[in-house]
């Protein structure tokens, strides 16, 4: 019974974070907005950071371009681009936790 559970929890996580997401910021959102409306719902904060991530990802422009196209676990954000992207990928860079 508990395994199954684990399962379709799993299974419920993965599927919310995957895809795309038609999120679009507003004009002068702030990387902490844009973070805490898009990416808490899969990204939890590890202590006094963010999230979690691994030393080549610390590059915001690699952040950016993560975040335009998504990931095999990871939805697409078409609609954050631009400033707003920049703003986002600094904010995650300078915000989180090395792996």
């Amino acid at each position: 019974m508990k395994s199954t559970l684990l399962i379709l929890s799993t299974i419920s996580l993965l599927s919310a974070c995957a895809g795309s997401n038609d999120f679009s910021p507003n004009p002068g959102m702030t990387g902490k907005e844009i973070f805490a409306q898009t990416c808490v719902e899969c990204h939890s904060p590890v202590g006094d950071y963010v999230m979690e991530i691994s030393a080549d990802m610390k590059d915001a422009d690699l952040i950016a371009n993560k975040v335009l196209g998504g990931g095999m676990m990871m939805p697409s954000f078409p609609n954050i681009q631009g400033e707003s992207a920049q703003a986002l990928a600094k904010y995650v860079a300078e915000n989180s936790k090395l792996k």
